[in-house]
């Protein structure tokens, strides 16, 4: 029954655009972002407006949760989708992320900090899946 209710809520037409909305989102916040660490180059991401940082991290979460579903639904079937594999990869890279700014190392020089956000702006091919 609980798998059930999942794979309602997943495959829904609410939770769809839900999560179209979400990535539009992300990916203005990390505009946003990107564009005060240009702007005050040397410093960290708290150059940023603090309220854009929260919202990037509620956007993390939204990704997070919604693997989780799909991996409640899907199952041993997840890893045959392209688009899983590119989610999964998308939230292990913030992982990652998250995992560095915790540990304090200094993420202004650090690449993979830049590919992680880089992996979050790809979420924005999903959006066409909602017209093909």
């Amino acid at each position: 029954p609980f798998r059930r209710v999942c794979c309602k809520v997943l495959q829904s037409s609410v939770t769809e655009s839900f999560v179209a909305i979400v990535i539009l989102l992300n990916f203005v916040l990390i505009c946003m972002e990107t564009d005060s660490q240009a702007e005050y180059p040397g410093k960290s991401s708290t150059a940023a407006p603090a309220w854009a940082s929260i919202l990037i991290d509620v956007c993390y979460l939204c990704f997070v949760v919604e693997l989780g579903l799909r991996i409640i639904v899907e199952q041993r079937m997840l890893l045959e989708s392209r688009w899983n594999i590119m989610d999964i990869s998308i939230v292990v890279l913030g992982f990652f992320e998250y995992l560095l700014k915790w540990i304090g190392a200094g993420l202004t020089g650090l690449g993979i900090v830049r590919i992680a956000r880089l992996g979050r702006l790809l979420r924005l091919v999903r959006i066409l899946r909602l017209f093909s």
